[in-house]
């Protein structure tokens, strides 16, 4: 973008609810949407599945409790602004749509110092403030949502380069689908020479040692592509949960720290077998390009990595010893890693390809898009059905955990192409 990210100011309804499918990528469809207050600044944005109208009044009461919990983690806010995405319109005064859920969400934030300061319906065609019912000021059945796509703080978002997408679900199986079945076929023949080793000795100190000198090369080249034979070695290495999660730790931060922690856990022993390396790829052995090295590592540095590979892995950064700073995770290596693992991820159709979603699944957890991490959660299910992590994570969605390092600004990762910071000046 060539506009400098200032300040937006929202005046209107319309211009408000612009706002929300721009924070959290796509339009919202059966959901709500919860935004923080700090003043009149807009602050977090969290987006739930709306839950079903006849859910009962202690499923309700739990579900905004969990929200409102949830965005006080937040400790800048003292208000918040709650935007209602239905299945229908609010076309009867004494029909209002989640009414009942509308109650429990005043009540659960009142509670944690966010009273609701406006709220508002939007149904498949029209939208409404949840707050004004007279019909002088508000004709039924409300305003068309033509007009919230035509606002001006959509024209601003637009202008500034942020687009609206598909919802997470088509998004995740357009950006993992297989695209290019020849080269898939070329890298299970290739896997052959690979799965065995790699799954007998993949834990190995040299085999690991050489594993993750594989993946550094191949996520720093990128966006140079692997071949076939580069492909299946590293796909088969992720059959291997230990070396999954070294793979994941080398992603949030270097190689060199993903192997330090994994010597200060005991996670890799000594050898089996021979060391297994990629082969042919642009001519030779990849991983001699990148050597880890260990031996200036001091043994505070393993203490340190050790504790932060544990940490990272369940989405915390809090320090080993209280008081000092967090070790943060590497976002902006993080965001490169991505389009690399979702090319990985179209190099296979089998089972191996789970791993590598539910890899993909953790980035967006620890980011705080639990849309978008369920979704990749729920892909990887699929192509290995009971996959554990995959599993664990998408049960603590489905119970409203949100990674610690998504509650804490210092730590939390933020979308470069969002405005800096929204005002609202009075909506309608």
């Amino acid at each position: 973008m060539s506009k400098p990210l200032e300040t937006i100011k929202v005046s209107a309804g319309e211009d408000l609810l612009a706002f929300i499918p721009h924070m959290v990528g796509y339009w919202p469809e059966s959901s709500v949407v919860c935004i923080g207050m700090m003043g009149k600044k807009l602050q977090a944005t969290m987006r739930l599945d709306l839950p079903p109208e006849e859910a009962d009044a202690r499923d309700t009461e739990h579900f905004a409790t969990i929200a409102a919990t949830q965005l006080a983690n937040d400790k800048t806010s003292d208000g918040c602004l709650i935007a209602i995405f239905g299945r229908r319109d609010w076309l009867n005064p004494n029909d209002q749509p989640h009414a009942k859920l509308f109650r429990a969400f005043r009540k659960a934030f009142a509670a944690h110092g966010l009273p609701v300061q406006d709220a508002w319906y939007i149904g498949t065609e029209n939208w409404r403030s949840l707050a004004c019912t007279d019909a002088k000021c508000c004709p039924w059945p409300g305003k068309s949502n033509v007009s919230i796509r035509e606002s001006f703080v959509n024209a601003e978002f637009v202008f500034r380069g942020s687009m609206i997408g598909e919802a997470p679900k088509d998004q995740v199986r357009q950006l993992t689908a297989v695209r290019d079945v020849d080269f898939v076929a070329a890298v299970v023949a290739a896997g052959e020479q690979s799965r065995g080793p790699l799954g007998r000795n993949g834990c190995g100190q040299d085999q690991l040692t050489a594993t993750l000198q594989a993946w550094q090369f191949s996520v720093e080249l990128w966006p140079k592509p692997p071949d076939a034979h580069m492909c299946a070695f590293l796909l088969a290495s992720l059959a291997d949960p230990t070396v999954r999660d070294c793979v994941i730790m080398l992603l949030a931060t270097s190689g060199e720290y993903a192997l330090a922690g994994a010597v200060g856990l005991w996670l890799s022993g000594s050898d089996t077998e021979d060391t297994a390396y990629p082969v042919n790829w642009y001519g030779g052995n990849q991983a001699a390009g990148k050597p880890l090295r260990m031996e200036l590592a001091t043994e505070e540095l393993i203490q340190e990595a050790a504790h932060d590979f544990s940490s990272f892995l369940v989405g915390s950064t809090a320090p080993r010893i209280p008081g000092e700073q967090p070790h943060l995770l590497d976002w902006e290596r993080l965001d490169g890693a991505e389009p690399f693992l979702h090319f990985l991820a179209r190099a296979s159709d089998s089972p191996e390809k789970a791993p590598v979603l539910c890899i993909l699944g953790w980035i967006q957890w620890c980011k705080g898009r639990g849309s978008w991490a369920g979704e990749y959660f729920q892909a990887c299910l699929v192509h290995q059905p009971g996959y554990r992590l995959a599993f664990l994570l998408d049960q603590l969605l489905s119970a409203g955990h949100v990674a610690d390092c998504a509650k804490d600004r210092t730590t939390a990762w933020h979308r470069e192409e969002q405005p800096q910071e929204s005002h609202r000046d009075e909506a309608a």
